[in-house]
């Protein structure tokens, strides 16, 4: 079988180079037209490599390497799946496969409607293909053998075996990889001379889908970091968890800047810039991950010499949309002019600076290890106080804009009427504000933070109001009733509110649980209780639990919280070769606050040691994360843009000669540039 998965990863390479070659070459229309079938050919070949390093997997073919470092015949089978994408080799052929994937669907249902652009995105994606299916050929060998005939692996890293590490990698693979088809989209339509208002709606679908998975993957990250590592927290500003970040911001920034192309033509430099930079980042998060570079995370994959190629893959990518961008700069002069007035134009702006500023400063704080020591001689690690201190004002500003957006006009805005309209959002403001000192909030920062994104989320309530009453006054009906088809009639502008109201829920669920967390450490035996503000804790003793590869011992604890009463069972699981047991957290969730607790270990005997935890709001973010799912897929589901009437197939140049100057043709039939 191993034979099997190299040579599909050979032909994939083959059929993925055919692609780039003879889909940027002056070749007969018949001879690009094949280009198609060479992007299928080349995701069908990755696909089944796949499915042989899968099929090694679930079989226990412990002679594969890859099979060996990360798997063992006591790992259950949902966990086994995930072995694919638990090291290195695989990641790196799951990568690849993703991008294969991508890549021929744009070729299957994308080359004739869109047939402007599709012929040169396809061989430009099918480039990252060779590079992928490149690497797991030669350097990552997925089908590398050990010596011998072992007859058990090493196991998953057990802190893996967690049901969200089954989600989690996928979305955030499929995010970062899908980044990469709006960055062939804007290098294509900008060599090509596409008017901006054809291509836009094509590059802002996929990146919002890309968007929504990487966002998602993202919380995920963090639910899985509260669930298994203990310290009752879910962001500690990792450079892994930093590196997944970065193309997030940036791209949430290009989008707010393809709304300022799509309705006034503005600052398309700029977008193009955010566009080509997001992709860049993807690159620069898998280096950080896959390299080594920085081994203070915990993420890191190390000792496989794949960072130098990524390092010359990214000056690759970056030099060569640099000199289209420069090739065609005449591409980005702007529709139109932006005067000094305060408008919706200044406040999208401004969001998208401090977006890009935010990815600034998370690379710069990320990468301040590898800065220092080149020019201090020292190596220094920014902990997390530095990017919540440099990030904080910013994320301060986005939601002000965020509040103020929705009631701001195009070109100009009348200041008396947005100042009507932001009345009872300010007024929700300062009540939070209020509630929050008169609940202990003591931080300005934090007592700032809730009133103001409760000033960005009343203002996004208020214009779905506002709606469902233009509604119901035109076609009565009940309420609701009203609302729906408000919503119904306009997809895009509601499911980006409901996008801006998951990213308020996420902010009111880090302030509060950052603020009035309480923590005790409880040394107990059995029958001995403890209070913890409000919850009531018996500690039972210890049991202990044989399973298959491990033993787990749990302490038994009663909880009565109010009139509820229910059975916590933190535990510490010990697992054969591993000098460290792995925490079982136990946390029972709440609306306004979680019960975290972590059995430490025991002084002797039945007593145990017990870290305990009051997290409040911790569950606004895993309901941000699905509102954020729902917002997004609302705005997807909307109708495109309009469409063109493009030139065929054989009119398309190469997109490697270099004084092409193609036609464009509008609706009507005219040239329009």
């Amino acid at each position: 079988m191993p034979m099997l998965g190299r040579l599909a990863l050979l032909l994939a390479f083959g059929t993925a180079m055919y692609a780039v070659v003879v889909g940027n070459r002056l070749h007969p229309v018949r001879m690009r037209e094949s280009v198609r079938g060479a992007a299928v050919a080349s995701a069908l070949s990755m696909t089944a490599a796949v499915l042989v390093l899968e099929y090694c997997i679930l079989t226990g073919d412990y002679q594969v390497q890859a099979v060996y470092n990360h798997s063992d015949r006591a790992l259950p089978f949902m966990y086994k799946i995930g072995v694919l994408w638990g090291g290195d080799s695989g990641s790196v052929l799951f990568w690849g496969w993703i991008l294969s994937l991508y890549t021929a669907y744009i070729a299957f249902f994308g080359w004739k409607r869109e047939t402007r652009m599709t012929p040169m995105v396809v061989p430009l994606l099918a480039a990252g293909t060779v590079f992928f299916s490149g690497m797991s050929n030669v350097v990552v060998d997925p089908f590398r053998l050990v010596a011998g005939h072992p007859t058990n692996g090493a196991g998953l890293d057990p802190l893996l075996e967690n049901a969200v590490m089954t989600i989690h990698p996928p979305a955030m693979y499929t995010g970062l990889i899908g980044m990469s088809v709006p960055a062939a989209y804007v290098v294509s339509a900008i060599w090509g001379r596409v008017p901006w208002r054809t291509w836009v709606p094509v590059v802002r679908r996929w990146m919002l889908f890309s968007w929504m998975l990487l966002g998602v993957a993202l919380i995920l990250g963090g639910l899985w970091a509260y669930m298994e590592l203990g310290w009752g927290g879910y962001w500690e500003w990792d450079p892994v968890e930093n590196a997944a970040l970065l193309p997030w911001l940036t791209a949430t920034a290009f989008l707010h800047a393809l709304q300022l192309e799509e309705k006034r033509g503005v600052f398309r430099l700029w977008t193009a810039g955010l566009g080509a930079a997001t992709f860049l980042l993807t690159l620069v998060a898998t280096y950080i991950t896959r390299s080594g570079v920085l081994k203070n995370s915990v993420h890191s994959f190390t000792g496989t010499g794949v960072g130098p190629y990524f390092v010359a893959w990214f000056w690759i990518a970056a030099g060569f949309m640099a000199v289209v961008f420069w090739r065609r700069r005449d591409m980005f002069q702007d529709r139109l002019t932006v005067d000094g007035s305060f408008s919706k134009e200044t406040v999208y702006l401004l969001i998208d600076i401090s977006f890009s500023v935010l990815a600034l400063v998370v690379l710069g704080g990320t990468f301040y290890p590898v800065i220092s020591k080149a020019f201090l001689g020292q190596t220094i690690v920014l902990n997390a106080s530095f990017f919540n201190a440099m990030t904080r004002p910013f994320f301060l500003l986005i939601m002000v804009l965020m509040g103020a957006a929705p009631v701001m006009g195009w070109r100009r805005a009348r200041m008396d009427s947005v100042a009507v309209r932001l009345r009872i959002p300010w007024m929700a403001a300062l009540a939070v504000a209020l509630f929050t000192v008169l609940h202990g909030y003591r931080s300005p920062w934090a007592i700032g933070g809730m009133g103001i994104a409760a000033f960005a989320t009343t203002s996004m309530l208020q214009e779905f109001g506002r709606a469902a009453w233009i509604q119901r006054q035109s076609r009565g009906g009940t309420v609701a009733a009203a609302l729906l088809r408000a919503i119904g009639t306009n997809r895009r502008r509601f499911g980006g509110y409901l996008a801006h109201l998951a990213f308020l829920l996420v902010v009111f669920g880090v302030i509060g649980s950052h603020t009035n967390a309480m923590a005790a450490t409880e040394t107990v035996s059995p029958g001995e209780r403890f209070v913890m503000d409000g919850f009531h804790l018996r500690y039972q003793g210890f049991t202990n639990t044989v399973h298959a590869g491990y033993v787990t011992t749990s302490a038994r604890l009663r909880v009565r919280y109010g009139g509820h009463t229910w059975t916590a069972d933190p535990g510490l699981s010990f697992f054969p070769g591993t000098a460290q047991p792995v925490a079982n957290i136990s946390i029972h969730p709440g609306w306004m606050h979680d019960l975290y607790v972590v059995l430490e270990g025991s002084p002797g005997g039945q007593t145990a040691l017990l870290e305990v935890m009051i997290n409040p709001m911790v569950s606004w973010i895993w309901v941000g994360m699905l509102v954020l799912a729902a917002g997004t897929m609302l705005a997807m589901s909307a109708p495109g843009g309009r469409d063109a009437t493009w030139i065929r197939p054989s009119e398309v140049d190469g997109l490697w000669r270099p004084l092409a100057e193609p036609r464009v043709l509008t609706t009507e039939g005219r040239d329009r540039s």
